[in-house]
């Protein structure tokens, strides 16, 4: 006979004056936690408190001291299995698959002050399931800001699988501690510095192999986006690897610093770590629409696997300030 593990109770709170316990984010690390609680507005809408660190581990504090905008696409994943978990009751061991995940920013995103920033999340969902029902699919657009200024917005489509279901999708690599024995060593790494990474661990674009494609570069030891065991590339690895890849090419036709404005990611398939994996690249288009006074400069990353497309993302940059939109 097959137990359903007891779901956790976490109650609804507005203090947001401490991290909510690691298992409602998927976290193994009590550091890695960014949520602070969470409460109902309506039938369908939901506040989500976040604090942000002067400085993360990973998605680093950059120049003119303002923050990575992949730090709001983590608070965004975080507030997946929050929902799940705290509002569905979807039981622990229940596997999260995306579908995709826009996100727009607001340019510089956030400067870093004395303290951490209190970040604020306006939550609506679709497509909930019905009472007493088993969340199977759900569709969530965000709102997150910092004493009243719009940091960005992100809109996302995931699904939700009991472990029976997930072993039948991903057999036979299901077990996360074989896969990660089994993940191929990284290749070396770009320059630091041409991907705005400090180090090389860093990194996670290889060198090119000629003018249309590089390797993903997996780096299993990373604490930060392998925080714990999983049996393929976390897709938070992917859309860094989106941006790296952008930001290497863009960079290159343009003077003034670049700020990530979007990144809109589509997961189609998923990446194994026992095989190469791809990054190639369009040519970068000007955003006619763009707020931005230089313009918004777009480009469409692609991850492919066994000659397979896996993952896509449209990223994009600006030079000058830009307001959030879902463009």
């Amino acid at each position: 006979m097959t137990v359903t593990p007891a779901v956790p109770d976490l109650p609804e709170s507005t203090a947001y004056s401490s991290p909510v316990p690691r298992e409602f984010v998927h976290k193994s690390a009590h550091t890695e936690v960014l949520l602070t609680g969470w409460r109902r507005l309506g039938e369908r809408e939901f506040e989500v408190g976040a604090q942000w660190p002067r400085d993360h581990g990973y998605w680093r504090t950059g120049r003119g001291g303002v923050q990575d905008p992949m730090l709001l696409v983590e608070t965004t994943r975080q507030v997946l299995p929050l929902l799940s978990h705290a509002v569905y009751r979807v039981p622990p061991g229940h596997q999260l698959i995306w579908s995709h995940h826009h996100c727009a920013f607001a340019a510089p995103l956030l400067r870093v002050t004395d303290r951490p920033a209190e970040v604020v999340l306006r939550l609506s969902v679709s497509r909930p399931p019905l009472p007493g029902g088993r969340l199977r699919r759900l569709a969530v657009t965000m709102t997150a800001a910092c004493e009243g200024r719009t940091l960005g917005t992100a809109s996302t489509v995931f699904s939700a699988h009991s472990p029976e279901v997930y072993a039948r999708l991903r057999e036979p690599r299901t077990d996360p501690a074989e896969a990660m024995s089994a993940a191929l060593p990284p290749p070396a790494p770009v320059v630091p510095a041409l991907v705005a990474r400090e180090s090389e661990r860093e990194v996670v674009l290889a060198p090119a192999e000629d003018a249309a494609r590089r390797r993903l570069r997996v780096v299993t030891s990373s604490p930060w986006l392998f925080d714990h065991p999983v049996d393929h590339v976390p897709g938070m690895l992917l859309m860094e690897a989106a941006r790296q890849c952008a930001h290497l090419v863009l960079q290159g036709r343009r003077s003034r610093l670049l700020h990530l404005v979007r990144m809109e990611a589509e997961f189609k398939r998923y990446v194994d770590l026992d095989e190469p994996a791809w990054v190639d690249w369009s040519q970068p288009s000007s955003r006619p629409d763009s707020p931005s006074e230089d313009g918004e400069e777009t480009m469409t990353v692609a991850i492919t696997q066994r000659g397979v497309r896996a993952f896509t993302a449209v990223v994009g940059f600006a030079a000058a300030a830009v307001l959030p939109g879902a463009g």
